[in-house]
């Protein structure tokens, strides 16, 4: 069914550095905070920074050609390479839902990837449906 394809963006500057799949999910994570940044979300600010959050599961519908196991290794590949941080600001100790936030390293590399960053601040203006 065509009208289900969805389309994927990523900065080639990233991939370049370090891969496809790390680019795919650093853009999802890049996008999220930028568009939580643009609101001024206090729910989504801590630590002088603006964060989005998912779980594995939830990138795996996101993601269904991912295994949660291929998900967990790029969100890894991501945090080692100082692409993103990781943290925890949920309200119940039970919840163990992920916060990720944009490391500083992460807009060197896409600063010089200037359609990515137009991409994704068109996008971000479109209003997305859900919050994360």
């Amino acid at each position: 069914m065509i009208n289900d394809v969805k389309k994927y963006y990523f900065s080639e500057a990233v991939a370049k550095e370090i891969g496809v799949e790390e680019a795919i999910m650093f853009s999802n994570i890049f996008f999220w905070v930028n568009h939580n940044k643009k609101k001024k979300s206090d729910y989504h600010y801590y630590q002088g920074k603006y964060w989005m959050f998912n779980t594995v599961l939830k990138f795996k519908e996101q993601y269904s050609f991912w295994t949660v196991a291929t998900i967990r290794r790029i969100l890894n590949n991501l945090q080692k390479n100082s692409y993103i941080e990781a943290g925890r600001f949920n309200k119940h100790g039970y919840d163990k839902t992920k916060w990720y936030t944009v490391a500083e390293k992460a807009f060197d590399v896409v600063e010089n990837d200037k359609d990515f960053v137009e991409t994704i601040n068109s996008l971000s203006e479109e209003q997305p449906t859900n919050t994360r």
